[in-house]
């Protein structure tokens, strides 16, 4: 078992991320790879731990079950603006904010002209890819704390990794692992909380609060989580074990 990490148990809920977490960056969104050896190591933990297996991500639930299919687990999409409980469940939304198409539509005005940038409007939540861009990121912070602020106090925006997100206020990882972990099968069982993000925070501070244990990948900033990985390569290896040694339980 991978060092400085805490001991699988069967009382286990894991609550994981996804992009820069269990993936690796790709230069847009729908680049990424899912690793075979990952689905093989979700599928067995899904099964050991009774279904208590979510993904908790950014993008929309609708995209997690594309990339992963033909696996689906419970889920927390657009950072908690989707919810559902349970794979064969329907997805639970939060009605959309009106302020959010204004605000899309003055990052896409902005894309149009920046080569490399690319604005994906998710329906509840916009993320501005910057990674292949060429061009002042100043100018691209600004217009977008200008429209969010201007948004009427509905929106936050929040940075990521070589993007920004724009998400409702009333939506964030944090609230989703709750409500995931009031009902049933993640119900008293111990949070574990996975994430690389400043979005996932929120998620550290309730699997804390929860009595789990919250990993941070990548080795700088502050954080509220415990423990740490260095990039979603030991992510991957770490599952694959924990999935062993909950298989042989």
């Amino acid at each position: 078992m991978t060092k400085t990490l805490p001991t699988p148990g069967k009382d286990w809920a894991l609550f994981l991320d996804v992009d820069g977490t269990l993936l690796d960056f790709a230069a847009t969104p729908d680049a990424v790879e899912v690793p075979a050896e990952l689905c093989r190591s979700l599928k067995v933990l899904d099964t050991s731990l009774g279904h208590a297996v979510a993904l908790v991500s950014g993008r929309s639930i609708a995209d997690l079950d594309r990339i992963f299919a033909p696996l689906m687990l419970p889920a927390a999409g657009q950072h908690g603006a989707e919810l559902r409980l349970a794979a064969s469940s329907a997805v639970l939304a939060s009605a959309p904010s009106p302020q959010l198409s204004t605000v899309s539509e003055r990052l896409r005005r902005f894309a149009a002209a920046t080569p490399g940038v690319l604005v994906e409007d998710k329906g509840r939540s916009i993320a501005v890819h910057f990674r292949t861009a060429d061009c002042d990121r100043g100018d691209l912070y600004r217009l977008a704390r200008r429209a969010v602020r201007e948004s009427g106090g509905e929106l936050e925006l929040l940075p990521a990794h070589e993007a920004l997100d724009v998400r409702p206020r009333s939506a964030n990882k944090g609230l989703a692992v709750e409500r995931l972990m009031r009902s049933a099968p993640f119900l008293g069982r111990v949070p574990v909380v996975v994430g690389d993000d400043l979005t996932d925070e929120d998620g550290f501070r309730t699997a804390n609060r929860f009595s789990g244990h919250a990993i941070r990948i990548g080795r700088g900033g502050k954080s509220l989580a415990r423990w740490r990985l260095a990039a979603p390569a030991e992510v991957r290896q770490w599952l694959a074990e924990v999935a062993a040694a909950l298989a042989e339980k």
